[in-house]
């Protein structure tokens, strides 16, 4: 039962300590350079980018009207009267 415990605290501590990095990454990168990084998953791989929070914006609103296109162009269901 120690094992175990001593186990969990000790990938909770590496999973929480690379969080921060991470996080520290992305803040350090944006204070000095003004732009996120950003990974664009496609099919070919992952890519890393900078993009500005103008652009961030922008792809995301992107993504909003793709997703609300998609559930508009549905077919609602229901009973066939026909």
């Amino acid at each position: 039962m120690r094992f175990l415990k001593r186990l969990t605290f000790c990938l909770g501590l590496v999973l929480g300590l690379a969080t921060v990095a991470v996080a520290g990454a992305v803040t350090l990168t944006y204070l000095f350079t003004d732009r996120f990084p950003v990974v664009n998953v496609s099919k070919d791989g992952s890519k890393v980018t900078l993009m500005t929070p103008e652009e961030v914006a922008t792809l995301v609103r992107e993504q909003m009207k793709k997703v609300a296109a998609a559930k508009t162009a549905q077919p609602a269901g229901g009973t066939n009267d026909g």
